[in-house]
């Protein structure tokens, strides 16, 4: 008999987590379930730690090292249930999780479902050292009705671990993640979804422990092209927002903008790279000449004086009393 949720999770060089990660799943309230564990040629010992948890409802699988979306495709693609759970095998979920999520998915009907989560911030020793619920600011949208979303919604929308997906919904309108993007994977994959439903349900209950460490990951090390990445993040949230008919979309894409240039110049002073420095001032510059942005930072709204200084920087195009800043403040 096939499980009701396929639950899908990828592992790389996760050995320090992946014990706590799997037992949250397997503590779930809800138990018609099956665990696909991918195994994307981690080289620590992160497979045979999930080895040694026995539950027959946990299939492992091996496979070359392609990536996070090559190994969420490849699960996807092996997954058996009704609904699909993507997760990130060095976070956790709560033990309401999927029992949550698939009564609000059956009674509403729906082909996706977003639910909240919570921002645990700890320590390189792995001690917490502070949580944050992060939950969504509305209960419904309708393609079409002349909707107001938060800047707040839009860092909601983007994540694929904070949503539940009907799996026919997916294969019969042929979503998959895109194999060898790293960084947007997540929004990329979001909004093929967004184009092909008519309407978005939301739950404020925070399900999931996003864990924020102060060490390298897969997501947070030096991207030569995150620019290019944030740019394409843009030009596929304006894509959604003018699908949805979302009226106060020049804001949210200055807050976008914005936001991406601040991650670019972050990722750049804050993880080992070998640009020199007329190399980090030039692609600051670079930054800051581009129109598509600059039309759009135009209409951001800070929302305090940290804000409304970094935007008088980038407006002005200071381009080096930005790298200033940012080699100050890592």
């Amino acid at each position: 008999m096939k499980p009701l949720v396929s639950i899908i999770l990828p592992v790389y060089n996760v050995e320090k987590y992946i014990g706590k990660s799997i037992n949250s799943v397997l503590n779930q309230a809800f138990t018609d379930f099956e665990l696909i564990v991918i195994d994307d040629g981690s080289p620590d010992g992160s497979i045979n730690i999930a080895r040694q948890i026995n539950d027959p409802r946990i299939t492992i699988f091996q496979k070359e090292n392609g990536g996070l979306s090559d190994a969420r495709n490849y699960g996807l693609e092996r997954a058996q249930g009704k609904y699909v759970y993507f997760m990130d095998s060095d976070d956790w979920i709560e033990p309401a999780l999927l029992q949550t999520c698939v009564e609000e998915l059956e009674n509403e009907k729906a082909d996706v479902l977003v639910f909240g989560y919570i921002l645990d911030n700890e320590s390189a020793d792995g001690k917490l050292i502070s949580s944050q619920n992060i939950i969504p600011d509305t209960e419904l949208l309708r393609k079409g009705d002349n909707n107001i979303l938060s800047t707040h919604l839009i860092g909601i929308l983007g994540y694929a671990w904070n949503k539940m997906y009907k799996r026919t919904f997916l294969v019969n309108n042929d979503i998959y993640f895109e194999k060898g993007t790293s960084l947007i994977e997540d929004i990329l994959f979001n909004v093929q979804i967004f184009e092909n439903v008519e309407r978005l349900h939301f739950l404020s209950e925070p399900l999931y422990h996003y864990i924020n460490r102060p060490v390298a990951t897969l997501i947070k090390q030096f991207y030569f092209n995150s620019f290019e990445l944030k740019l394409r993040k843009c030009l596929v949230v304006k894509s959604f927002l003018d699908g949805w008919n979302v009226q106060n979309k020049k804001e949210l894409l200055g807050f976008c903008i914005v936001q991406g240039i601040r991650y670019c110049i972050h990722n750049m002073y804050s993880f080992k790279n070998d640009l020199c420095y007329q190399d980090r001032l030039t692609y600051i510059q670079r930054m800051l000449n581009d129109s598509f942005s600059m039309h759009f930072v135009s209409y951001y709204k800070p929302e305090g004086l940290k804000d409304l200084i970094y935007k008088f920087i980038i407006v002005g195009r200071c381009y080096r009393l930005l790298a200033l800043l940012a080699s100050r403040i890592k």
